[in-house]
């Protein structure tokens, strides 16, 4: 049972390199994310022109803490020297229990005649132990140091402890349309016009104060960050104004919802700059689609210890 753990825990702490000095466990630092989404254009279109401004904005601010450095990620797959690592100490594991299986095959015979009797089945091992031959230990002793070899940890996470934010949107939504229901209207065309304006606060719900979505895991080999970015827990309110001469349209005010920007899920990986106690950068992500959705999406963060 020992030698059975003591090659587990060999398992779960291989396949590392010597770390770089990681931060002590329960150090502080404050990861700033902001996202700018623009969406500029218009369809140029006899029969249907349409033209739009989106502009959507969200600073948030996560105080982060330091985890224990770990020897295998928590936020991403082992990379291919790992697996080889592991896939060799399990083949060296292989061979020990192929060398022990007669020393253990005759350790379960002495045991099994002690019955339930504990005091029995320990004298029975520590006189095995006594007049074993020296020869059957030393013959597994490389095996068992290259499976027990411990290297120094590789990842340290950094985990959100809370998140707050302000929003800002600001959108612009004009179209017309050649429709047969149109003839009446001006050119025989219906016309629409949705303006979106919404800001403050991100909202926190109770149930979410005191965490956060957002992670951030050093790799001390790769001499690389990946971040998992902050997100709001609930979607951002706004006010909608609607100016329209569809006949089945009403004009007026009414409240709106706007879900996670497009792009704001998608991880990030940088390289490390100096020791990282400050770091920066800035990713631009090109959105497809028409219309609004079809925009620019600029990530600027931070990540600073205290």
């Amino acid at each position: 049972m020992k030698i059975a753990i003591a090659i587990t825990l060999g398992l779960l702490a291989s396949g590392a390199a010597h770390a770089q000095a990681f931060a002590p466990k329960g150090a502080k630092a404050t990861l700033t994310v902001k996202y700018d989404y623009s969406a500029v254009g218009q369809k140029a279109d006899k029969y249907d022109p349409a033209e739009w401004r989106v502009s959507r904005t969200l600073t948030m601010v996560v105080p982060m803490s330091a985890e224990p450095e770990q020897a295998l990620s928590m936020m991403r797959e082992m990379d291919a020297g790992q697996k080889a690592s592991i896939d060799k100490k399990l083949t060296q594991t292989a061979a020990i229990h192929k060398k022990m299986e007669p020393t253990m095959n005759e350790i379960m015979k002495m045991v099994e005649r002690c019955g339930d009797d504990e005091a029995c089945m320990e004298k029975a091992i520590v006189d095995y132990g006594t007049s074993a031959d020296p020869s059957v230990a030393q013959s597994i002793k490389p095996d068992v140091d290259a499976v027990m070899k411990q290297e120094g940890p590789r990842y340290q996470m950094w985990r959100g402890l809370s998140q707050t934010g302000t929003y800002a949107i600001d959108e612009l939504y004009r179209a017309k349309i050649a429709d047969p229901g149109c003839f009446d209207k001006p050119n025989k065309q219906c016309s629409r016009e949705e303006i979106r304006k919404g800001g403050g606060n991100i909202p926190v719900p109770a149930e979410a104060k005191g965490i956060s979505n957002a992670q951030l895991e050093f790799d001390s080999v790769k001499k690389d960050v990946y971040i998992k970015l902050p997100t709001p827990f609930v979607p951002l309110g706004y006010t909608k104004q609607v100016t329209s001469n569809y006949d089945d349209e009403p004009n007026g005010s009414s409240q709106g919802m706007l879900n996670n920007l497009p792009g704001t899920l998608q991880p990030i990986t940088v390289a490390i700059t100096g020791d990282g106690r400050n770091l920066s950068g800035t990713q631009t992500i090109k959105m497809a689609g028409s219309a609004g959705e079809s925009g620019t999406l600029t990530i600027n963060w931070t990540f600073k210890r205290l």
